[in-house]
């Protein structure tokens, strides 16, 4: 019998440095993550997206370049629908090429519903950016509940590439009741709480993406970006290549990143709709 709990306590007893070394190895990836995604100047790389739209699934493969700061975007789908956006020139639209009827270039408002339409995100949502804060957000709001919340997995395989693999789960996902202050939208409310525009849209009626919310309104908003995430780091570039999201409704979202070059120096005229490689 001494024999029994003996062994028992060694088992508990080595069983706690494992856990609290992988707590760490969770933190110091996330956090290294954080870092690197605010060293991206550049990036050149393809996307591969799946998103839940109403109850269907709409997928769709693209190539994007970008520039953080003046914001610079190019962005090529798999259907010839090219966007370029370029704050020094143009900073309220950007131009687009639908490939299709009208067949001419359209300059819109990317936060308008004729860009947003069947989209999760905008444009400027683009790059690991958008990622990495939700991600933090959650880092920052577990507090000390982060053990329970993220799990590191180890390492995977990802591309052919050896990437960290993380588990986040909130156990209290829901929605609840926010009141609107004055001057908000839904643009503003879901960068205050970090919860996306698409679900405020999707759970209320009689608003738009760009209009202000009647003042006092109680609408419902989701209290944490996702219930459960999947995210793959790779291990080289530090950056997120790899981010699978769920809710209450299951499957909400997935974004796979491929070829991925970062802080390229792009030519002085890459941005421009006159560059050769483009079809405006």
């Amino acid at each position: 019998m001494v024999r029994k709990y003996i062994i028992l306590f060694v088992i508990l007893v080595c069983s706690i440095p494992l856990k609290a070394g992988k707590e760490n190895i969770c933190h110091q990836v996330l956090h290294r993550m954080f870092e690197k995604v605010d060293m991206v100047r550049t990036a050149q790389y393809s996307l591969h997206a799946s998103e839940r739209v109403t109850s269907k699934i709409l997928q769709a493969q693209s190539f994007i370049k970008l520039q953080v700061s003046p914001r610079k975007i190019y962005f090529r789908n798999g259907t010839g629908i090219e966007i370029l956006y370029n704050e020094t020139t143009d900073k309220a639209n950007a131009l687009v090429n639908p490939n299709s009827f009208p067949y001419m270039n359209l300059k819109l408002d990317p936060y308008r519903s004729v860009m947003r339409n069947n989209q999760h995100h905008t444009i400027f949502e683009l790059g690991f950016k958008h990622i990495a804060d939700i991600i933090k957000r959650a880092v920052d709001n577990s507090e000390t509940n982060f053990e329970k919340w993220f799990v590191y997995m180890g390492t995977y395989q990802y591309n052919n590439r050896d990437c960290h693999k993380i588990y986040f789960e909130y156990p209290h996902f829901r929605y609840v009741k926010y009141t609107v202050e004055k001057n908000e939208t839904v643009r503003t409310i879901a960068n205050k709480l970090g919860v996306g525009e698409y679900r405020i849209m999707q759970h209320n009626t009689n608003i738009s993406y760009t209009d202000y919310i009647k003042e006092g309104r109680v609408i419902s908003v989701p209290n944490m970006y996702a219930s459960k995430t999947i995210l793959y780091i790779d291990k080289e570039l530090e950056l997120p290549v790899y981010v699978k999201a769920f809710d209450d409704k299951g499957f909400y979202e997935s974004y796979e990143f491929h070829d991925i070059q970062i802080n390229l120096n792009f030519k002085s005229n890459e941005f421009d709709k006159g560059f050769k490689e483009y079809k405006f």
